[in-house]
């Protein structure tokens, strides 16, 4: 990856974080225009996005996980992002929301590091769709869960 995409990126956090938006956005979209491959600024561009136009932000991580060169790790990091946008998306997006956990906590498994947190989600989007046994299961598993 450039340095200059690299810059970008640093610099969109740091906008991010002041909650200057429009100016993260942009940085986010340049730092991948830059280096398409930039997983953390897909996932960073997909949040900002995501708060104005969810669908939008859904397309972009889709694209990013459509490589074929991606390692484990990255196509994690992607799915878990995925999941989180799509609840955004609203109940259009729960059932993909859904298997986008899904696919992280098995990619968690493979790679030895348990998405424990999926949980809580997973509990969020349940409930929402009226499966409150099964949220509750799913805080009750979080509350198992070792840390």
């Amino acid at each position: 990856m450039s340095a200059l995409a690299r810059r970008y990126y640093v610099r969109a956090l740091e906008q991010l974080r002041r909650g200057e938006m429009d100016d993260a956005t942009e940085g986010f979209r340049q730092a991948l225009e830059l280096a398409p491959m930039f997983v953390e600024a897909r996932v960073g561009y997909a949040n900002a996005v995501a708060r104005t136009d969810a669908l939008h932000a859904a397309n972009s991580l889709r694209t990013g996980l459509a490589r074929t060169d991606l390692r484990p790790h990255q196509r994690l990091l992607l799915q878990r992002s995925l999941g989180d946008v799509l609840l955004a998306v609203g109940p259009a997006g729960y059932r993909e929301a859904e298997d986008a956990y899904h696919e992280a906590w098995r990619l968690g498994d493979r790679l030895g590091m348990p998405q424990v947190d999926l949980h809580d989600r997973l509990a969020r989007l349940r409930a929402k769709t009226g499966r409150f046994t099964d949220a509750l299961d799913e805080l009750l598993a979080a509350a198992r869960a070792r840390p």
